[in-house]
Formats: structure tokens, C-alpha cells, sequence
């Protein structure tokens, strides 16, 4: 009997042993987690610093351009929350894809940049390099592909007008579809070195004659609702 009351007792006291061990190891595992969700966190803080930083870099370099880049982040931001929340867990570096989408610009020369006339076909060319030259920059820290595909691709046409590769269609990533409408609409609403800006409803008119450029659904999602995509309809 005493026995049987001894391996009760030794029964029990593994049983307790094994629960505190397991609560040991969920709460070691809980704490690395938030170790991990913490770095995760500070990494995403550090690159929307890093982003907004050097679209500011730009901003000096071309004046015209001054909020440009923060503007076009808002809209995207916005099309991805209301029209894409599965394919965008997250929406963070959305904001960071579309602050850098311009960070090219940096290795551009300023008299092109700034040139109140139009450019010949060289400084097309020229200009146009801003997008591989960006993503050569933000290639060797990009965390997440969402930036360098923002980067290279956001003049990227749907019908496969656009550069650096003449992408067709759903081959041009998602988050380059939406950037391409928002830049544009920005780019049509701020003043250039070569005209003054435009009102939304030139604006609008312009872009539906050039809406082979953009993704269609998504373009039409931006007119039917752009009072609450963009600030400028405010």
C-alpha cells in the first residue's frame, strides 16, 4: 500500500514537474515572440524614417516635387486598404514602397531634373533610368520586395507601353499598377519646371484618354471614388 501511495506521489510530482516546464517553455516561447514582433516593428519604423528621409533628399534636389512623393504614398496607401487588404497584410510597407518609388532621382542631374522646357529624346532617356538607378540604390537593404518592384516598375504602362521592360498587364506587380495611377494623378495636380498644375477634372479627363496605362479596375475604382482617395479633392 505504501508503495502504491509512493509511485501516486512520484506520479503526481512528474505530472506538476511536466506542466511547469510546459509553462516554462510557452512563456520563453511568448517572449521570444515578442522579441521577434518588436524587431519586426522597429525595422518597419526604421525604413518609413529611411523612406520619408529620402524623399525629402529629392524633394531638394527637385522643388517642383516638393510633397510629391508623400502624396502619392496617401493614395496608395488608400487603394490598397479598400480594394486589396488580403494582398496586402501589410499595409506599412505600402507606404514605404510608395515614399521611395521616386529615390532614383537622386542620381539624376539637376538641370535635367529641373529643365523648364521640354527634354530632348537623351534626357528622356536620362530621366527614364530613375527607376533602375532606384532600385540599384534600394536593392541591398530592401527587406521586402514590395520596394524594389515599387521602385522599378511604377512606369510600367498596362498595355506594355511603359519602361524599364515594357511589362503587359497582371505581369506588372500589383503594388506598381496602383503607384503608376496614383503618380500619375499627382504628377497631372503639381506644378513642373515646364507648366502649371492642372485642376482633378482636367486631370481626370486627360487620364481616361491615356487609360492604357493603367490597370482598369483599379483605375476605375480611383475615379468612381477619388473624393476618398486623395486630399486634393477635399
Amino acid at each position: 500500500m505504501e508503495i502504491n501511495d509512493n509511485n501516486q506521489k512520484q506520479t503526481i510530482s512528474d505530472q506538476e514537474q511536466t506542466i511547469s516546464d510546459q509553462k516554462q517553455t510557452i512563456s520563453d516561447q511568448t517572449k521570444k515572440a515578442e522579441l521577434q514582433e518588436q524587431k519586426i516593428f522597429d525595422i518597419n519604423e526604421v525604413l518609413e524614417r529611411t523612406a520619408t528621409l529620402l524623399s525629402k533628399a529629392i524633394e531638394l534636389r527637385d522643388p517642383y516635387t516638393k510633397g510629391h512623393s508623400e502624396h502619392v504614398a496617401e493614395i496608395t496607401e488608400n487603394i490598397a486598404r479598400k480594394m486589396f487588404p488580403k494582398e496586402f497584410l501589410n499595409i506599412k510597407y505600402i507606404r514605404i514602397a510608395a515614399l521611395l518609388h521616386d529615390v532614383g532621382k537622386i542620381g539624376i542631374n539637376e538641370t535635367v531634373l529641373n529643365k523648364p522646357t521640354l527634354l530632348t529624346d537623351a534626357e528622356y532617356i536620362i530621366i527614364q533610368s530613375h527607376t533602375t538607378l532606384g532600385e540599384k540604390l534600394i536593392k541591398p537593404m530592401a527587406l521586402n520586395k514590395l520596394l524594389t518592384e515599387a521602385i522599378l516598375f511604377h512606369h510600367e504602362d498596362y498595355d506594355g507601353g511603359g519602361y524599364p521592360r515594357g511589362l503587359q498587364g497582371q505581369n506588372i506587380p500589383l503594388i506598381a499598377r496602383i503607384i503608376r495611377i496614383a503618380d500619375y494623378f499627382d504628377a497631372l495636380t503639381t506644378n513642373r519646371p515646364y507648366r502649371g498644375s492642372l485642376n482633378v477634372t482636367e486631370t481626370l479627363e486627360i487620364m481616361s484618354k491615356n487609360k492604357r496605362c493603367f490597370d482598369p479596375k483599379i483605375f476605375d475604382y480611383f475615379i468612381n471614388n477619388i473624393k476618398q482617395l486623395t486630399r486634393r479633392c477635399t
